[in-house]
């Protein structure tokens, strides 16, 4: 026991080493090829920030509301203060995978080997959709603003699109399907029957990602608006196109750290938005949403072991 506990603190600890270093090495070579001497920006709307950094809660709390979900469906007891930490040691090795894919190897530590199956197919599907909010409203930004940073003409691609995103809830509703053979009286088997029998779980872990989106659209809203862009819904739409490529990206680790301004200026400069409040609003939005709530689940995971 005493083994176990110095070896999640010196993960702890080298994880804190892991973040600092890339925090640091990333901000350097960011900052670094953008052109200061020709750009100015001014914190117009300091408030703003605020309420963005009050929002942070409540995205949070939709995603611990489809964690309350999950365990439902597994059918598992387990005491208030090992699901706190779970969730949040959740978030901590979420945060180094894309997309918070990596969730659930936080999550499953704290719960029996005969649970974590469960725990891992349910996690990952909550994860797909989050993953179908982003494609879904991206779409929508996409039939919306007949515009993207591509070079393509769209209209040849909306069906593409619409067809994408019908595939995408049709997989999601029916995922079951992929584990039909499956021994009777098997864990996983009565997982899904589980799932089978309350099908509105999914219609409210959807619902829960959509709330979790519009917080993001709000959140990166206010942070432009903090610079002087236009707080309007044209520009969420921007937002939320942003979101759709993103999400489609590829990267390795931390929540697609090293991609997320390049890809936020390749969008929204498209929009007219400033190159410089991109970049800074991208990467507020990183520290807010990502990086405090990742250094706050390292001290309350310590505290707790």
């Amino acid at each position: 026991m005493v083994k176990a506990m110095k070896k999640q603190k010196t993960i702890f600890i080298f994880l804190k080493l892991i973040l600092l270093l890339v925090l640091i090495v990333f901000s350097y070579f960011q900052f670094k090829k953008v052109n200061w001497s020709n750009q100015t920006i001014y914190l117009e709307n300091p408030f703003f920030l605020l309420f963005v950094l009050l929002l942070v809660p409540l995205n949070w709390f939709f995603e611990w509301r489809k964690w309350i979900l999950t365990l439902s469906i597994v059918d598992v007891y387990a005491k208030p203060v090992n699901k706190i930490h779970a969730f949040f040691a959740g978030i901590v090795t979420g945060m180094l995978t894309p997309n918070m894919l990596g969730n659930f190897v936080g999550r499953i530590y704290y719960f029996e080997r005969n649970h974590r199956i469960a725990i891992v197919v349910l996690t990952l599907l909550t994860n797909y959709a989050q993953f179908i909010a982003s494609i879904f409203l991206g779409i929508i930004a996409l039939l919306f603003l007949h515009k993207s940073p591509w070079i393509l003409d769209l209209a040849q691609l909306y069906w593409v699109f619409i067809f994408s995103a019908i595939l995408f809830l049709l997989i999601y509703f029916n995922f079951e399907f992929v584990f039909k053979y499956i021994r009777r009286k098997s864990r996983m088997y009565l997982l899904i029957r589980n799932l089978k029998r309350r099908r509105v779980f999914r219609w409210k872990i959807l619902g829960l990602s959509m709330l979790r989106h519009a917080v993001f659209t709000l959140q990166f809203s206010l942070i432009l608006s903090a610079f002087g862009e236009d707080f309007s819904f044209h520009n969420m739409l921007w937002i939320w196109q942003f979101y759709l490529w993103l999400t489609l990206a590829p990267s390795l680790f931390l929540g697609k750290l090293a991609i997320r301004e390049t890809v936020a200026i390749w969008v929204l400069t498209a929009a007219g938005m400033g190159e410089l409040t991109i970049v800074i609003s991208s990467f507020l939005i990183w520290v807010f949403n990502l990086l405090i709530p990742t250094v706050i689940g390292l001290f309350i995971v310590k505290r707790q072991s």
